[in-house]
């Protein structure tokens, strides 16, 4: 499975469901997120985690139709993109626990500034949300994601708790 990425020369950019894609290396991400919690302090594992979940619930949304097995893609693109192994069997319209082997935040994270004390997948999580709403055709604000495992604070895999509000459940 090939994430379907276009290249506008007018504009120069590349696009992946209409949205614009980006691609830094760990040396560069490593550093925006260190900023961004130096920064924002505690705010910032919400806003970062947020960000991603928008932009990956925009990107997914826009390829619409084309996508036959959501949660099949959002595991081939996270990999295809170089940000690790996501595995997503274990989640439901209801939830369940997600893993990311070798990810691209907490690997970059401790290979750049060693280990942390906290987790530091807050774009995996955002993914991981943005991911799920979408295959389970939920309101991105229903799904809530958490890592309870991180590889850069000495878990062996990154693994998150993804929960889907009540309200939603009882549909």
């Amino acid at each position: 499975m090939s994430v379907p990425i276009q290249f506008d020369a007018e504009r120069a950019v590349v696009l992946s469901g209409g949205r614009s894609l980006v691609f830094h290396c760990h040396f560069y991400n490593c550093a925006l997120q260190r900023a961004i919690e130096e920064g924002m302090g505690e705010r910032a594992p919400k806003v970062l985690t947020e960000g991603a979940a928008r932009a990956i619930h925009a990107q997914l949304t826009g390829l619409g139709d084309a996508i036959e097995d959501i949660p099949a893609f959002a595991e081939a693109a996270f990999r295809e993109l170089g940000f690790g192994l996501l595995d997503l069997s274990g989640v439901g319209a209801r939830g369940g626990a997600a893993k990311v082997q070798a990810s691209h935040y907490a690997m970059g994270w401790t290979a750049v500034h060693g280990p942390r004390e906290t987790p530091a997948c807050f774009f995996p999580a955002g993914f991981i949300q943005g991911a799920v709403a979408v295959a389970h055709g939920l309101p991105l604000e229903s799904v809530t994601v958490e890592e309870r495992g991180c590889y850069a604070a000495g878990a062996e895999d990154c693994v998150f708790d993804v929960r889907v509000s009540e309200a939603e459940v009882a549909r």
